[in-house]
């Protein structure tokens, strides 16, 4: 049987899920910019970055 300290370091915590939340983020971001020049991609990005253009 496992010791009460192993027990508490294998439990899995459920909740938020990082890896699912960004792959959200990127998939949102690749849809807006699809049809951008490189230019204006990157003028995209520095404004998301500044928090001038917010993705929900």
């Amino acid at each position: 049987m496992k010791s009460e300290k192993e027990k508490k370091y294998t439990r899995t915590k459920e909740g938020f899920n990082s890896v699912e939340y960004f792959r959200s983020i990127k998939q949102k971001l690749a849809e807006r910019m699809k049809d951008m020049t490189l230019k204006e991609q990157k003028e995209f990005m520095k404004k998301v970055r500044e928090g001038e253009i917010k993705i929900d």
